[in-house]
């Protein structure tokens, strides 16, 4: 993993909680439990990774039998910030399961916070690092710096990232790959509050340009003494790692990704407008998994749409509630794309499947149709019960090409609302090169 012609190279950001194997549950808490019985006891916490995430308890001899009639139980974990409360969950006398908590003052004045980023892919920056091992010294290329909106973010991939993402196709991983400092760029103190609409920025828009999710997990402020000041447990939605993405963003171009999460960290930062910009993230990353049927993918696609056509038209302005639920689906989302100067032809090369069925509209109709007519056309037949769907069947690929166009149009929708002017792969396309990227069609 030695490379050359690198910056000099720096120590790298050590985890709070160390690194897992792939699958391997994190050690939370080793040590003395009180809340159980008369007695303290001794116990673990753990965050399982096998299947997804869950926080499991367990503790050792010496609990009274007695906690084990109560559905819920208060965990006092003795630690050396302080005694903490962790709510828990019966499953038997050795120990339950619990859904995390927070520790700590949230308005407690933090210097700096270091979170957990599991199921990243190898993203790494150009600046060296080197670590002490007991071979020698190893050294990578493996730190990316951004700095946006006061904010000072820096991420580190760890060192074996190569040895724990080998062979991902053959099982589900969930595994922490990387270790993310956050500071104010003027060194000021913040509070755990002020910088959570951060957190929530990277975690959705990152998975928002990988096209499935990765979460940043176990955030640990510490005072300008370097002191544990708060702390939350919580499980964040995370996909199981993969080796390939169904994303927008090629996971090598640093620049694209620093100017998109700029744009996401200043709009998160406005509460009315991190709701809706989530919601249509959302919608986007479920749609553009390459997994499962491709009847949901295409349903939650076209909801993405039509939640950006609504916010286009109806809240911005353009068209009365009434003018809008009175006009077809295809007109008003062709609309949205034409005013965002994204083209709605079809490119037969790529979307097959469409283009025939456009040729087959045309010589049976006389009607010329574009990608907003695949598109909607497709949705209203697989949603509505009045509608046929036998009709979608006929033509051999034709869910796959409006599903394309669906995802296609909602990830290109959101850029453009976020003002980004860089590079994007075109998800339409699904064979090629994965560093296969072209200017938004705006630029």
């Amino acid at each position: 993993m030695a490379t050359t012609n690198m910056p000099a190279a720096g120590q790298p950001l050590a985890p709070i909680y160390p690194y897992n194997e792939p699958s391997q549950a994190v050690l939370l808490h080793d040590g003395l439990i009180g809340g159980l019985g008369a007695t303290d006891v001794p116990g673990r916490v753990e965050l399982i990774c096998s299947t997804g995430f869950n926080f499991e308890w367990k503790v050792g001899d010496g609990a009274s039998p007695g906690f084990a009639n109560r559905d819920e139980v208060d965990l006092i974990l003795h630690r050396p910030m302080g005694d903490m409360i962790m709510p828990g969950v019966l499953r038997n006398i050795d120990g339950g399961w619990s859904n995390g908590a927070s520790f700590g003052n949230p308005g407690a004045s933090l210097n700096r916070l270091v979170v957990h980023w599991f199921n990243l892919p190898n993203w790494h920056g150009p600046m060296g690092l080197v670590a002490r091992t007991a071979d020698g010294e190893q050294e990578w290329s493996g730190r990316w710096e951004h700095q946006t909106s006061g904010w000072k973010i820096t991420l580190d991939v760890r060192p074996d990232y190569q040895r724990v993402w080998r062979d991902l196709h053959q099982t589900d991983v969930y595994v922490m790959t990387h270790v993310m400092e956050v500071r104010r760029t003027d060194g000021s103190l913040f509070t755990p509050d002020e910088v959570d609409p951060v957190l929530t920025a990277m975690h959705v828009g990152v998975s928002f340009a990988l096209g499935r999710w990765a979460a940043p997990m176990l955030p640990v402020g510490e005072d300008s003494g370097g002191r544990v000041a708060w702390e939350q447990w919580g499980a964040s939605h995370c996909d199981p790692a993969r080796r390939s993405s169904d994303g927008w963003w090629y996971d090598q171009d640093h620049q694209s990704l620093g100017d998109f999460l700029s744009l996401v960290i200043d709009a998160f930062a406005d509460p009315d407008r991190l709701v809706t910009l989530r919601f249509q993230m959302m919608y986007a990353i479920s749609a553009m998994r390459s997994r499962d049927f491709v009847e949901p993918r295409i349903i939650m696609g076209t909801a993405g749409l039509e939640h950006v056509m609504w916010e286009r038209l109806v809240l911005n302005g353009i068209l009365t509630k009434q003018q809008y639920k009175q006009r077809p689906a295809h007109e008003l989302l062709r609309k949205v794309l034409l005013s965002a100067q994204i083209p709605v032809d079809i490119n037969p090369q790529l979307l097959p499947a469409a283009a025939q069925y456009a040729a087959d509209v045309k010589m049976n109709e006389n009607k010329d149709i574009d990608g907003a007519d695949v598109v909607t056309w497709v949705r209203n037949r697989l949603v509505h019960p009045q509608e046929s769907q036998e009709p979608v069947y006929r033509l051999d690929g034709l869910t796959r090409d409006a599903w394309l166009l669906a995802r296609h149009y909602l990830v290109l929708l959101i850029l453009n609302s976020l003002g980004y002017n860089g590079n994007y792969r075109d998800l339409t396309r699904i064979r090629g090169w994965v560093g296969d990227v072209a200017s938004v069609p705006w630029a």
